[in-house]
């Protein structure tokens, strides 16, 4: 008996990057907009925080709207958390502020597959978590190093999952993707640095050496995708919580980005035979 033939499946892979992520919501609406089929969702950081946010709402306009009205109280409220150990805030105030905002839903209520990756502490493997908690499996994939406290999850330590799978392709692909496009939003103006007259300090080559490495691995990471997305955001901080405060233009640039990369998504439809949700 001969085994049966699944369906071609679309997989989203989105990047971690801080405020940068809020492309990820301009790339999401391009492609629903253009009816372009996504079956599955893997996200780092800010990557797992959109997704995981537009899965939950069932909308993706609905995401857009709660980040175009974020204000500085928003910010203050989410991340005036202070008393961690290994961050500068304990992520708790983060935690609470996201089940508000997404409930208390499960991964497996989600309407596709759906996973978050985060850093495991102990051994610097990139771990997947496609079960459980949804408010937790972000919160862990979101922890920034420094910045927000790591998570106690299962038996370990987790941080975030920009520092070991920045654009989680594979992933997707293990929860059944035939075809990925991932979303790249390590980006950074390498050249401006090293054209400058000024000689960089200590601490500016410490930074870039950092940029250097996520840059390099998101590369090789997106090497496995079918269709890249890189929205123009190399002049948006990480790190900066005010960023998330630029919204509109963040979006803007995932979605103007997007649409510069239809022809290729397109192409991979048309070669992998699948139909566009209008058609």
């Amino acid at each position: 008996m001969k085994p049966k033939k699944t369906a071609p499946k679309i997989g989203l892979a989105l990047g971690s990057g801080g405020a940068r992520g809020l492309a990820h919501i301009g790339v999401i609406k391009a492609l629903l907009e253009h009816h372009v089929p996504i079956d599955v969702i893997t996200g780092a950081s800010a990557g797992a925080l959109i997704g995981g946010m537009y899965l939950s709402l069932g909308s993706i306009e609905k995401v857009e709207h709660i980040a175009k009205s974020l204000t500085y109280k928003d910010i203050i409220a989410a991340f005036a958390d202070f008393g961690s150990k290994s961050g500068l805030i304990r992520g708790l105030k983060l935690e609470q502020h996201l089940g508000r905002l997404i409930g208390k839903k499960k991964i497996e209520d989600l309407p596709i597959p759906f996973a978050a990756i985060a850093t495991d502490m102990s051994s610097g493997e990139s771990v997947t978590i496609n079960r459980g908690s949804l408010v937790k499996a972000i919160r862990a994939s979101s922890s920034v190093p420094a910045l927000v406290d790591a998570a106690f999850f299962g038996k370990t330590y987790l941080i975030d999952g920009g520092g070991s799978n920045p654009i989680p392709v594979s992933d997707a692909r293990n929860l059944g993707a035939t075809y990925v496009i991932a979303v790249n939003l390590d980006t950074y103006e390498f050249s401006r640095m090293a054209t400058s007259d000024k000689r960089p300090s200590a601490a500016d080559v410490g930074v870039a050496a950092v940029w250097m490495l996520r840059y390099n691995l998101a590369k090789q990471l997106c090497k496995d995708a079918d269709v890249t997305i890189t929205p123009p955001v190399s002049a948006t901080s990480s790190i900066n919580l005010t960023q998330f405060l630029h919204g509109e233009a963040i979006i803007q640039k995932g979605y103007d980005a997007t649409i510069a990369s239809l022809p290729a998504i397109m192409q991979v439809l048309h070669t992998a035979k699948i139909r566009t949700t209008q058609s």
